[in-house]
């Protein structure tokens, strides 16, 4: 079956008719307002493909696509292939989240037309737009403080790392980006940016146009805020290193507790040991009293106990 609109037309097997119905009104009102947000035309219309099954999703693709593809978007032919919820296995993010992001990576595809659009700015503002920047995002960020360092915007505008561990932080950092320089210089900063990349200008011209800042200032700034802020602590909040944390404190706690109670039952003996050598000496001051007295009284057993101890 196939649902036209405006905007989009969504073709879907008809057993998925009710999410197919769901993408096709959520693609009329998003598609104009991500283009509208991204100051780009609507351009053509889209066809979305809404797959029932990972083969299907697959067998649909024009190309080849990685195993982790949850959705996947062919600018230059303006095609979006999805699959449905149930297919998606429980993953978090809605459906039509997935859309917004995918309509986005379509729109800068058109407005670029035969030019590659830059990876960070891609991502970056597909995740923004999308509305995908959350817990996982300053997850991956922390990583990267915590581990061999953030990347930089040069980096960035190299192209992304083949490591994946350095790719899932390209990411992180390319939907940080974007947001940073919304709240820095403004929402009109991204459109003059794409605006100039999108024409070819170079990097640094690009930057300098958008932002009045040299793209190395402009890093210094933006990197030096993510370094000194607390977000290296986020990888430290996991239940797996809490409970670590927790077993650790538990043990410090009881090696306390057994010192102490050793200390306390060390300082009793010591005072019982003094309570009864001040009593011992109450008893012979008392008998010497008595024979000075002309009392002829026995010593106190302490005594002979006393000198017994001496000679050995």
């Amino acid at each position: 079956m196939t649902l036209h609109g405006l905007y989009a037309r969504v073709h879907a097997p008809s057993s998925l008719a009710g999410q197919a119905q769901r993408l096709a009104n959520h693609a009329a009102r998003s598609v104009p307002e991500i283009a509208r947000r991204l100051d780009l035309p609507a351009g053509r219309t889209m066809d979305v493909y809404l797959a029932d099954s990972d083969a299907t999703f697959r067998e649909l693709q024009p190309g080849r696509v990685p195993a982790w593809a949850d959705a996947t978007a062919w600018p230059q032919r303006t095609l979006i292939f999805l699959r449905d919820s149930h297919t998606r296995g429980g993953v978090a993010r809605p459906i039509e989240q997935v859309l917004d992001h995918e309509i986005t990576h379509v729109l800068l595809g058109e407005a670029f037309g035969a030019r590659p659009v830059p990876s960070w700015l891609q991502e970056g503002l597909a995740q923004w737009v999308a509305g995908e920047y959350g817990p996982e995002t300053t997850r991956q960020i922390a990583s990267g403080l915590l581990g061999r360092g953030l990347l930089s915007l040069k980096d960035l505008g190299h192209g992304f790392p083949d490591d994946p561990l350095r790719a899932r932080l390209a990411y992180a950092q390319s939907a940080d980006l974007i947001g940073w320089l919304v709240a820095e210089h403004g929402l009109e900063s991204v459109h003059t940016l794409t605006h100039a990349l999108s024409r070819g200008a170079p990097f640094t011209a690009a930057f300098r146009e958008a932002t009045g800042e040299y793209p190395e200032d402009l890093d210094a700034r933006w990197r030096s805020r993510l370094d000194n802020s607390l977000i290296w602590l986020e990888p430290l909040t996991g239940d797996g290193v809490w409970w670590g944390i927790a077993v650790l404190g538990l043990m410090a706690a009881t090696f306390t507790v057994r010192r102490r109670n050793h200390l306390t039952r060390e300082r009793w003996r010591k005072e019982e040991r003094l309570e009864a050598l001040l009593l011992r000496l109450h008893r012979i001051q008392a008998w010497r009293r008595q024979n000075l007295e002309g009392q002829k009284a026995p010593p106190p057993k302490d005594v002979w106990e006393d000198a017994s101890q001496t000679r050995h």
